[in-house]
């Protein structure tokens, strides 16, 4: 199969998951604007698993399936997509609870009756008889079909190219299961020995159909999103369906997985314990992390009160983080640039690029938060418990969403990264190959343990920062 081949592919299938995951969205925001309590809790947990389980984790988990169906004339592929629906189906939710349509229940059926007034309110002819013109039928269908997608606002578009982009740029998922995507075609023609100039002269048709969807992203219109409209609940019918579907999301995409690397890891620890090779590794990834996160969060506050620059600086970091690395290696191949080629700046610079379409509406919401009358009332009573309950502890949340976000990556790691400095997943991306083992199992059980241990370790400070700003 040629390049083009792939890349047709590649957009096809990232099509079908995207609407595949706003047909899902829909009713799964529904039920997250209706769910209240501990149940509502319960319910983001399980959506947002798959979406926050390490792409490695579940290709390494699901690889013996892989590996059996390669003999299967299309099911690898069918696992493949059925896996990347699985985890951008969440993304697509997200966004469209936090950008509902603008158009409440009480409008659609408002709507809806003008709407059987406008058709079935026509002429009769000479006999007395209705007289239905096909034209009027159609003028009138489209012309609802118009209104409901102007009242959908933009977050159909936004949730529909989101998980278009992330679905088409894909590496980790395909390359260990040995998929013959665009992504994994470049990225070993690359590592290969290809010139770094034929790489981006490959790279020019995903390029291209990335930019395209980016520009209608931007281009597209929508009526100004009223936050008040979060359609009707959901039936307890649908509710109960909704619930089994997240239900078997998370066990697939995140407890199997989890679940097949500690069975796995049990006979293992005491080998990793006793040789932990993998130290260096840690502290390359938790280093480059730690330092995106610092360098993404004071960048996203300034940007997010400026709309066209938060859209111009989070546009890198749409493209994926093969054709972001491939970019950026050229462009420190440039003379000026040359001198911090080995160094971790070209690496860190890409993990703070990729974080910030992430970190930006992060900031946005967060600011929105601080003028909730509630934690004015907190500061003004110096309670460090509220403080950090409506404030504190969310920031830190979010901080650590980045941190995981960028400590999880391995594609720009492993173009980027500098001699002595590579980060973890890199490595046991390269061992994975080779099969599971208990070893392999126990180090990426410690991998996985890394950023627990750091959250963990830097609650107590935020804390600290709340007791003090509440003082």
């Amino acid at each position: 199969m040629t390049f083009a081949a792939q890349t047709a592919e590649g957009a096809a299938r990232a099509l079908v998951i995207a609407g595949l995951a706003l047909a899902l969205a829909v009713p799964l925001s529904r039920l997250l604007a209706h769910t209240h309590g501990a149940k509502r809790t319960l319910v983001w947990t399980l959506l947002l698993a798959p979406l926050l389980t390490p792409a490695l984790l579940v290709s390494y988990a699901w690889s013996h399936l892989a590996l059996r169906l390669m003999t299967v004339p299309l099911a690898t592929s069918a696992l493949y997509l059925t896996a990347l629906t699985l985890k951008l189906v969440p993304v697509a939710a997200v966004i469209l609870h936090f950008l509902p349509p603008a158009l409440s229940p009480e409008a659609l059926h408002t709507h809806a009756l003008l709407h059987g007034e406008t058709i079935f309110g026509s002429t009769k002819n000479t006999k007395g008889h209705e007289k239905y013109s096909p034209f009027r039928v159609l003028s009138c269908l489209s012309w609802t079909a118009s209104f409901r997608l102007r009242g959908a606002g933009r977050g159909p578009w936004i949730a529909g190219g989101l998980v278009f982009l992330l679905a088409f740029t894909d590496f980790e998922l395909a390359s260990l299961w040995s998929l013959k995507t665009w992504p994994v075609a470049l990225f070993d023609a690359q590592v290969g020995g290809l010139a770094l100039g034929a790489s981006l002269r490959l790279a020019a048709l995903p390029l291209a159909v990335e930019f395209t969807i980016l520009a209608l992203l931007f281009l597209s219109r929508g009526t100004p999103v009223a936050r008040s409209s979060s359609g009707k609940p959901p039936r307890p019918s649908a509710r109960r369906a909704l619930l089994v579907y997240l239900a078997i999301a998370a066990l697939l995409a995140c407890g199997w997985p989890l679940g097949r690397v500690l069975a796995g890891a049990a006979t293992g620890f005491r080998s990793v314990a006793e040789n932990f090779v993998l130290l260096e590794n840690l502290g390359a990834s938790l280093a480059f992390a730690g330092g995106a996160v610092l360098c993404v969060w004071p960048l996203a506050a300034w940007l997010a009160p400026n709309r066209r620059a938060s859209l111009f600086f989070a546009l890198p970091g749409l493209l994926g983080a093969l054709l972001l690395a491939l970019l950026l290696l050229t462009a420190f191949q440039v003379p000026a640039l040359h001198p911090a080629y080995d160094t971790p700046l070209p690496l860190l610079l890409a993990l703070t690029l990729l974080l910030l379409p992430l970190a930006i509406p992060l900031r946005l919401l967060l600011d929105a938060n601080r003028r909730n009358p509630a934690l004015h009332l907190a500061r003004m009573s110096a309670s460090p418990a509220l403080i950090w309950r409506l404030d504190t502890s969310r920031h830190w949340l979010a901080a650590g969403l980045l941190f995981c976000w960028a400590y999880f990556d391995f594609t720009a790691g492993s173009i980027l990264a500098p001699i002595g400095l590579t980060p973890v997943f890199v490595r046991l991306h390269n061992l994975a190959h080779y099969g599971q083992t208990a070893v392999l199992s126990a180090m990426f059980l410690a991998a996985f343990a890394a950023p627990v241990a750091v959250l963990l370790f830097t609650a107590p400070l935020a804390r600290w920062y709340a007791r003090r700003d509440g003082r």
